[in-house]
């Protein structure tokens, strides 16, 4: 099991490489059988994140991370942060984000994201178009193909 100061130091290195938009640094982070989720999706593996990084860098001119709240417990750390970045178009985007990720051998092996798609809205270029369910599925373009999440009774 990695140590609690080995996972917290592997996601500010992590938190680091996003901000440079370092893909290969990123991609590097993550085990090859990694599963990442976020807005009802699941990605898988080295071509899952690069998907997902895609998508973000598509969108995100500069991003910056500012934890608020980090705990480890076993291989598994939990972070809030804010997320404050420059969209493609120049607009400004600050979000609340929460994060949960697995750590195996110093490698993440699932990273699950939590966040309003609406505080992306603008980063996406939809901005007054609409809310909820279909903005989250808009926001999804760019992911495909993905496993959708199934939700549990």
């Amino acid at each position: 099991m990695d140590s609690e100061a080995s996972i917290r130091q592997a996601a500010s290195e992590l938190d680091e490489a996003l901000e440079s938009r370092d893909l290969d640094g990123v991609v590097a982070f993550f085990s090859e059988d990694c599963v990442v989720e976020l807005l009802g999706v699941r990605l898988q593996g080295h071509e899952g994140v690069r998907r997902w990084l895609d998508w973000v860098f598509a969108h995100v001119e500069r991003v910056e991370f500012a934890p608020r709240l980090i705990a480890v417990d076993g291989d598994t750390l939990i972070e809030e942060f804010r997320v404050a970045g420059i969209a493609g178009d120049g607009r400004r985007m600050d979000s609340q984000w929460a994060e949960v990720l697995t750590y195996r051998d110093g490698l993440v092996t699932s990273l699950r994201l939590y966040f309003n798609p609406i505080d992306f809205a603008p980063a996406l270029g939809l901005v007054g178009r609409m809310g909820g369910p279909p903005l989250a599925k808009l926001a999804r373009r760019g992911l495909q193909p993905f496993e959708p999440i199934g939700h549990r009774q």
